[in-house]
């Protein structure tokens, strides 16, 4: 079955060419990640749901560090802690995490974490099936960094807002997957028209839109 097919029929077009892109890419070597490891972080996501209290991720250095084929405890546990903790992440955890994987390690780990978290809430909403993951290519990561990063936006290194919202350029040590976050952001909440104050593209009016952003923000205890 072609991927995301069930959701073709109720859901915009845009929004399942952004899905595509991001599938088509999940599965290859990163920067910093392989692409076996990227589909194991993604995996984590999907085979996971949210934490009762006690199951929440409190303490990341109970954690094993140990790394075999796939993922340590320590990463799995950073990952549902991003997933559904975020809030907790302050500087202080920020520093702890980056201590353990670096800077880059854990600027790509977020970004798949958050490409793949509103494909599959999306599914949860509407009551279907959280879609397969693709399968993992073989190949090394790049280790490549981007350059012209400053550091006074966010915890992580960042490309200069220059007029966008810095929550667009938040995790850009990650460029690719970065752009493909923002790909996701653009055909699910304002497409090309964020700059327009009435938008007559959507079934719900900006004002809508924003206030059901906000909200979420809210419940999420969104830094942002």
């Amino acid at each position: 079955m072609a991927p995301f097919l069930p959701l073709k029929t109720i859901v915009p077009d845009e929004v399942i060419q952004s899905f595509e892109i991001v599938w088509h890419n999940l599965g290859k070597p990163g920067a910093w990640w392989t692409g076996q490891q990227r589909i194991q972080i993604a995996q984590e996501v999907r085979n996971s749901s949210q934490p009762t209290l006690v199951e929440r991720v409190n303490d990341l250095s109970k954690y094993s560090h140990q790394e075999t084929e796939s993922l340590s405890p320590y990463v799995r546990a950073v990952v549902r802690k991003i997933t559904y903790e975020s809030s907790t992440i302050d500087r202080d955890a920020y520093d702890r995490i980056v201590d353990v994987l670096g800077q880059d390690r854990y600027a790509e780990l977020a970004a798949i974490v958050t490409q793949v978290v509103p494909v599959f809430t999306l599914a949860d909403i509407l009551g279907y099936p959280r879609e397969k993951l693709p399968n993992a290519h073989d190949g090394a990561p790049t280790k490549e960094r981007p350059e012209d990063l400053v550091n006074d936006v966010a915890f992580l290194p960042t490309f200069s807002p220059r007029g966008l919202p810095h929550v667009a350029v938040s995790l850009s040590l990650a460029q690719a997957d970065n752009a493909r976050r923002m790909l996701l952001v653009r055909s699910m909440y304002s497409g090309t028209n964020f700059g327009e104050m009435v938008w007559e593209h959507r079934s719900l009016s900006r004002q809508q839109i924003e206030l059901v952003a906000a909200r979420t923000s809210a419940i999420n205890e969104c830094f942002y």
